[in-house]
């Protein structure tokens, strides 16, 4: 087997593992995609295979575990799939480099979140219950619209919506964060394969390494040490992304 699809395994696991217990998992298989050769547009579409099938497992296991209140998690996913397929229609449409330049504003707006209080805002325990009013549902449509569109950092933009404006603990926006994963990978996935766009070899081998790390991500996230590890790990992925993306442009450079 070629040294790519080995690689390729190692990033689904790695994917599975980041989305489920923090996000940004795509930060890991966006640039191996496009390292092997894919253009972008293929690459954003063959990624939707392992955060789909990573999103299914996780979603599994918090069910098992009894965090998912199926009322609320219709709530939240009826705006977020509406906007996952508004996203989904617009990046089959969108030049090459406009996918670049959305990506790099990404992961940018991501790094900047660093800096705003995440790690207070993840620690933090809500003496009210949950929020949901016509704020909350353009919050979630805007970033269903997002995941559809781009997939990258999505994860962390739903992560904070659930915990800043729903007003979930960190256990259960994970959950309910994987749910909108799920669904919104489904929506953008099915749109892909209409086209032609996904690569079905690699992306399944991906697929296959982000059931594993989508499974120990899950019993991570219900640990009590989640809230630590969960800012440590958004920390530790967005500032690859950003050493990636500066390696990037110099080469755009020389």
């Amino acid at each position: 087997m070629p040294i790519e699809l080995l690689l390729a395994v190692g990033a689904g696991l790695v994917c599975g593992f980041l989305n489920t217990v923090a996000s940004s998992g795509s930060a890991v298989t966006l640039p191996l995609l496009m390292f092997m050769g894919f253009a972008p547009s293929m690459a954003n579409a063959t990624n939707r295979v392992p955060v789909l099938v990573g999103a299914l497992i996780a979603s599994i296991t918090f069910f098992r575990a009894g965090v998912i209140d199926w009322k609320l998690a219709f709530k939240i996913l009826t705006p977020t799939a509406i906007g996952s397929i508004a996203g989904s229609a617009l990046a089959e449409y969108m030049p090459e480099q406009d996918i670049k330049l959305l990506i790099t504003i990404a992961v940018l707006c991501a790094f900047l979140l660093i800096f705003s209080g995440l790690k207070k805002l993840i620690e933090k325990e809500f003496e009210e219950g949950v929020r949901f009013r016509y704020f909350e549902v353009l919050v979630l449509f805007a970033v269903g619209f997002w995941l559809g569109l781009i997939v990258l950092d999505g994860a962390t933009y739903m992560l904070l919506a659930l915990i800043a404006f729903i007003h979930l603990p960190l256990v259960k926006a994970n959950a309910y964060k994987n749910l909108a994963i799920l669904v919104t990978s489904a929506i953008a996935l099915t749109s892909f394969s209409i086209k032609g766009e996904v690569n079905w070899e690699v992306g399944g081998l991906m697929a296959l390494g982000s059931i594993a790390g989508a499974f120990l991500g899950a019993r991570l996230s219900l640990n009590p040490l989640a809230k630590a590890w969960t800012f440590r790990f958004l920390v530790a992925v967005i500032l690859l992304e950003l050493i990636h993306l500066g390696i990037q442009y110099f080469h755009e450079l020389m």
